[in-house]
């Protein structure tokens, strides 16, 4: 399972994204639902990758079990921090650049490439600063 999503997990993600915007455009009720299943996905698929790369310094002897479950929660809750902040901040910056903006076609392009950048650079910044707390070896 596992070589099967790293083989195939952008065309599996471009697949559902376009699934996502062709049933939010003729199923409007149904978007939600899948937008959930989309980011449980995407969760799931992260806290997987999570676990099997602390998993082989465990195995290795470089962790002892409970730096290893402390590295896995701090990721994953690292994760969730970045998910929460880019949404609640490219929300917010998006539609204060769309509100200025009077094509409809063009704001929704902005708001965009904003959430997109927002996004982006929120992750980094969580990465940055959660690789101080998350080590690999217990030194």
């Amino acid at each position: 399972m596992s070589s099967f999503l790293k083989k195939y997990f952008t065309l599996i993600t471009i697949l559902f994204i376009v699934f996502l915007a062709v049933s939010a455009w003729k199923l409007p009720s149904i978007a939600p639902v899948i937008g959930i299943a989309f980011l449980c996905f995407t969760l799931g698929i992260a806290i997987s990758s999570t676990v099997a790369k602390h998993r082989a310094a465990y195995r290795e002897g470089r962790l002892t079990r409970f730096a290893f479950a402390r590295n896995v929660c701090l990721d994953v809750f690292g994760i969730l921090l970045a998910m929460v902040l880019a949404a609640l901040l490219a929300r917010y910056v998006a539609e204060l650049v769309a509100k200025q903006i009077d094509g409809a076609l063009l704001r929704f392009t902005a708001g965009m490439l904003i959430g997109i950048l927002i996004g982006v650079g929120v992750g980094i910044l969580v990465r940055q600063t959660w690789a101080r707390f998350v080590k690999t070896s217990p030194n």
